[in-house]
Order: structure tokens, then sequence, then C-alpha cells
């Protein structure tokens, strides 16, 4: 296939799978589709994460598309969780998943398109950061069950990985 057709082939089958995502679901009896928009946040980040795989000649120069991939995931992430509980107030901390979103993108990139260690270092700091500080505030200003459980499990996960790190060496 032409290089130059490749993103339009990429878009072509974006808006089928978008389309026939929401022809089904439109047709299933007591599933509200307006429940289901966080899906399209899903399908953006394997928009973004396919052509890397897809092309393995371009796969270096394609791997930045990981950066926007992870944070179209970690939007559907959050937005999933504020459908199904209807904790529109977790935005005031869930936020800080963004830039974790960015740090998976920056490892996975540098993982992928070999941009070094310094790069890939880069990535899991920023992961570590936001991801903790997501903790820290889902622990201390969490209103629903969910998130009163997740933000202690992944300070426990935290520490666990670092005692780990540690004992490792």
């Amino acid at each position: 296939m032409d290089k130059v057709n490749r993103g339009t082939v990429v878009l072509g089958i974006f808006l089928i799978a978008i389309g026939l995502i929401y022809l089904v679901l439109n047709f299933i009896p007591g599933l509200n589709s307006g429940n289901t928009w966080p899906i399209i946040f899903f399908i953006l980040a394997a928009g973004f994460y396919l052509p890397a795989f897809l092309w393995k000649s371009s796969q270096r120069g394609l791997a930045g598309l990981f950066i926007p991939g992870s944070i179209m995931l970690a939007l559907g992430l959050i937005f999933t969780y504020d459908v199904l509980t209807e904790d529109w107030g977790s935005w005031a901390y869930a936020w800080l998943l963004i830039p974790c979103g960015v740090g998976l993108g920056l490892w996975l990139g540098s993982t992928v398109g070999e941009w070094g260690k310094g790069a890939t270092q880069s990535g899991l700091w920023m992961m570590a950061i936001s991801g903790g500080l997501f903790a820290i505030f889902a622990t201390v200003f969490a209103v629903s069950d969910a998130m009163r459980l997740i933000g202690p499990l992944v300070i426990i996960l935290a520490g666990a990985l670092i005692l780990f790190r540690v004992f490792r060496k």
C-alpha cells in the first residue's frame, strides 16, 4: 500500500468502526447509547496505537503516536468510570491520570521507537508521579466507594513496587 494512502485508510476504518459500534448499540434493547460514548476514546486510542504495529517498516517513525493514543486511553478510562459510577466530581483529581497517560505513551514510544534510556525513564517517572498523586488525592477526597478502594490500592502497589525494586538490586 502506498504510504500516502495510509492515513486515509486508517481514517476510513476508524469511521466504519465507530458507525458499526453505534449501529449495534442503538439496536440493543435496554442499552442507552448515551452511556456508551467513552468507547470513542478507546477507538481513538486504538487508532493511534495500531499504525505502529501494522506497518513494521515505519514503526520507529510512528512510535510518537503512542503519546496521543495513551492520552485517549486515559480519558476513556476516566470517562468510563464517571459514566458507570456517576461520580463526575472525581474530575477534581482524575485529571492527574492524563499526565500518567502521557508518561505511558512516552514509555511505549521510546521502547518501540528506540528513543533511548532517557525518554524511557522520563515516561516511567511521569507515570509514577502523576499516578501517585492521583492515588493520594483519590484516597483523601474520594466520595464513591470504588475510588476510596482504588486510591489506597494504588498507593500499596506503588510501595510494593518500590520495595521490589530496592530488594531486587
